[in-house]
């Protein structure tokens, strides 16, 4: 399996988001999300070309998945009610990129992936989507699961990082991995790339209205 792949994933998201969520009325964090997945695919296209001219991606990768957390944590933020919670969320805007440069100039220096403060970002992640589907549960009025894009994009976030927690748990511990490690790493990861995606594409056609011809 090509373990780029994934990113045909990012680019079918971003232009089924555009044109289901480019309408008056749609919450912003809807909005935003075609235009994040544009760049996240142009970044992709970019750390691609990079890795095929044999040039050293990690910083690339180290301050776009910084953005990447960022991002989440803005958009979370908007489906969770849980005041506790949504605080976190806004302070994490801008103590996680502190966390991260202080991670880089005091821990993970060098040409390294920060696997340290992803792991941090994949906790605050799986904790808010856990307190999104808890409050599910305390809706008084019933949801249509089916039709409501935060749903999709919750699961998948929430089974994503969930997989690629103790993944980056588990790199923390090796100093050196051996490039077999490194090839099984980027396996899963693309794996778990493409069911993130894939929920993404499938919260954009939730919201599109199929109409039934009479025959």
């Amino acid at each position: 399996m090509d373990s780029r792949l994934y990113i045909w994933f990012i680019l079918a998201g971003s232009i089924l988001s555009a044109l289901t969520y480019f309408k008056k009325g749609m919450p912003l964090f809807l909005q935003a999300l075609p235009v994040y997945l544009l760049v996240t695919f142009v970044v992709e296209l970019i750390g691609q070309w990079m890795n095929n001219d044999g040039r050293e991606t990690i910083t690339l990768y180290n301050v776009f998945v910084t953005i990447e957390f960022i991002f989440y944590f803005w958009m979370l933020q908007y489906v969770i009610r849980n005041h506790l919670v949504r605080r976190i969320l806004r302070s994490s805007l801008w103590l996680y990129p502190i966390v991260v440069i202080l991670n880089k100039l005091f821990l993970q220096k060098g040409p390294q992936f920060h696997t340290l403060t992803v792991s941090l970002g994949c906790l605050l992640i799986v904790i808010a989507a856990i307190t999104y589907f808890f409050e599910l549960f305390q809706f008084e009025k019933p949801v249509d699961l089916i039709r409501e894009p935060s749903f999709w994009i919750c699961s998948g976030l929430l089974f994503y990082y969930t997989c690629i927690f103790p993944l980056y748990a588990l790199i923390n511990f090796f100093r050196s991995p051996s490039d077999l490690v490194i090839k099984i790493i980027d396996s899963i990861l693309a794996i778990m790339n493409i069911f993130l995606y894939s929920s993404f594409i499938i919260a954009a056609l939730c919201r599109i209205k199929i109409t039934k011809s009479l025959s």
